[in-house]
């Protein structure tokens, strides 16, 4: 056979294997969803096709700290996350949203404005029934109005409330508009008639003096807690029960809650006698602006905060109570910059939920 025809003939054939240009793209396309898969089968984060060095591995104790709160409290804002790496140290350098976007154990959900982290193993619905039962946990039998008041002052309001708990019947028992928690899938009988009505904070007119001898001898005072109450509302009955754990006589904590006048949450007939009854024995008092206006209550708060910071012994320490990092970024800062102990949130005042 003649060699150039021969070689004509290789040429051709090898043109009809060759794919089209449209062929190309099924074999990329291809390509690509075998690099996908053999990613997912490996535990690799999916990513650009061409980076093919791992990426680095998340800082270890700052995932164990986010995934230890998110265990505790469901679905948390970005910044309360921030705001626990913070005090525990354990801050990562960068962006926080960077941080929990490389942990595929955790997800990012929201606007850019109020992001919400999440454990991406738990569904919405647990995270709701976790924050529901958390509640119910600290309260005991609640009625639905107060459910809603309460998970609303954790920033976590719940549409379509009574529609969740009927869903999960076996965790929540609802009687005659009163929410409890099952006791073993039994459900409580007359649970209306166990939880009394409830009584609005500002109707018990707790004192708002603070001079004039109104307030304990500095030295007796070892400790102050600030109650921001426009986030914290719902710490107030905790911080009562702190202060008075070994009776009046033997009381050393002073609690200030901070709130706007129009501030009016329901309490349960219990909380409201500890209440006056601590306030009464002047160590809780109830501040507020005369006039409400724009963060006013934040301002009475730090004017307070420098009245004591002058009138306590050097060795009483402040505690505050918020989710503005803002707020405990000027106060305690301050504070601590000036010899003071002085911590936010602290351990030992968190509710168990």
């Amino acid at each position: 056979a003649d060699p150039a025809s021969l070689g004509a003939r290789t040429t051709e054939a090898g043109r009809r294997r060759m794919p089209s240009g449209r062929g190309w793209l099924v074999v990329l396309l291809a390509s690509a969803r075998m690099v996908a898969a053999t990613g997912r089968a490996l535990g690799l984060r999916a990513g650009p096709v061409w980076a093919c060095a791992a990426a680095p591995l998340p800082d270890a104790p700052s995932l164990a700290a986010v995934r230890a709160l998110l265990e505790e409290r469901g679905r948390c804002p970005l910044a309360e996350v921030g705001d626990e790496l913070r005090r525990e140290g354990l801050l990562p350098e960068g962006r926080l949203s960077a941080f929990v976007a490389s942990c595929p154990e955790l997800a990012l959900t929201g606007r850019p404005s109020k992001r919400m982290v999440s454990l991406s193993s738990e569904t919405t619905d647990a995270a709701l029934v976790r924050a529901v039962a958390g509640v119910l946990a600290e309260t005991g039998p609640a009625r639905t109005a107060a459910l809603k008041l309460r998970l609303r002052e954790r920033g976590r309001p719940i549409p379509g409330l009574l529609r969740l708990l009927r869903r999960h019947s076996a965790t929540f028992s609802v009687e005659r508009g009163v929410v409890s928690l099952c006791d073993a899938g039994v459900r409580v009988a007359r649970l209306a008639d166990a939880a009394p009505p409830l009584m609005r904070l500002q109707k018990l007119a707790l004192s708002d003096r603070m001079g004039g001898g109104a307030l304990p001898p500095p030295s007796a005072v070892r400790e102050v807690i600030l109650v921001d109450m426009d986030n914290k509302a719902f710490m107030l009955e905790a911080c009562a029960a702190y202060a008075a754990r070994d009776g009046f006589d033997a009381c050393g904590t002073l609690v200030l809650g901070f709130c706007a006048t129009t501030h009016n949450p329901r309490l349960s007939a219990a909380a409201a006698g500890e209440l006056t009854a601590l306030s009464d024995a002047g160590w809780l008092r109830l501040l507020t602006p005369v006039r409400d206006t724009a963060n006013a209550a934040d301002f009475v708060l730090a004017f307070w905060v420098g009245w004591l910071h002058g009138q306590l012994p050097p060795g009483a320490r402040f505690a505050l109570l918020s989710t503005d990092i803002h707020l405990d970024a000027t106060v305690i800062d301050l504070l601590c910059s000036q010899g003071r102990d002085a911590v936010s949130n602290p351990d030992w005042l968190r509710p168990s939920l």
